[in-house]
């Protein structure tokens, strides 16, 4: 499986549940995890796709940025 990294501008842990659901539900072949950093929420994908636009995409149209690491 790969791994795909990526920082948010998500700041509260409601926020990123909301989102994790969301993400789960598009992309559910994958193992998705967010943790919390100094500077804001990341989150881990492994899958065996590429998604990396899904997942940004899906954020943009929830109100969020992501940047893939």
């Amino acid at each position: 499986m790969g791994l795909e990294i990526f920082k948010t501008n998500i700041v509260t842990e409601q926020e990123a549940d909301y989102l994790l659901h969301l993400l789960r539900r598009c992309i559910s072949d994958a193992l998705i995890y967010f943790y919390n950093e100094k500077f804001g929420y990341v989150f881990r994908i492994q899958t065996n796709r590429e998604i990396s636009d899904l997942a940004c995409s899906l954020f943009a149209k929830e109100g969020f940025n992501c940047q893939k690491l």
